[in-house]
């Protein structure tokens, strides 16, 4: 009977392997499919978000705050907060551990491709673009049924008035936008 359950669970296994790896074939034709997306008008490479540099004052700044905030809510009996400041600080450092990746951007006829995310212009409610050499160049667009609706987009050294006048004449243009409250608090914190 064990030697039964033994072979179940071996061809099982074996089973779940080949779906992942005929997933994962499957995404990769995917990714490799030109589509009318890579027929860019215009296109450049981009971090996927501004890396802040966090010297070492920073971080023992970082590290007391965290320390202070767990110890006072442990003196107040209240474990499960600072059991909460102190999970939240391991998973910020491990996720802010690594650099960010470059991505391919391209504006295309039909949408707007970010590395393998693809946004068409019928998701696409509108666009802005925040240029304040040096600390700020982006373009940001507000999607229609994402998680998340505003999307930013490192400009790195393109040039946006171009990026302006391209998509001016697929989608409609936010004026007025300023970078938000809680974007300066992030840039000037470095967090």
């Amino acid at each position: 009977m064990l030697k039964k359950l033994k072979e179940k669970y071996r061809s099982h296994k074996l089973h779940r392997a080949q779906k992942k790896e005929a997933r994962q074939q499957l995404a990769n034709q995917m990714k490799n499919t030109r589509s009318a997306f890579d027929d860019a008008a215009i296109s450049w490479v981009a971090p996927e978000y501004v890396a802040h540099e966090r010297g070492l004052m920073w971080k023992i700044t970082m590290l007391v705050l965290v320390t202070a905030c767990a110890g006072v809510s442990f003196y107040f009996g209240d474990w499960s907060f600072a059991l909460a400041v102190l999970v939240f600080a391991g998973v910020y450092a491990i996720i802010h551990s690594k650099r960010p990746r470059n991505i391919e951007i391209k504006i295309s006829n039909i949408g707007i491709k970010v590395g393998f995310k693809k946004y068409p212009y019928g998701k696409i409610k509108a666009f802005w673009l925040i240029y304040e050499p040096p600390f700020v160049q982006t373009l940001n667009i507000r999607v229609e049924g994402e998680f998340i609706g505003d999307i930013t987009i490192q400009l790195s050294n393109t040039n946006p008035a171009a990026i302006r006048e391209f998509l001016i004449t697929k989608i409609p243009e936010m004026e007025g936008k300023s970078e938000s409250l809680s974007d300066i608090f992030v840039r000037l914190f470095k967090i």
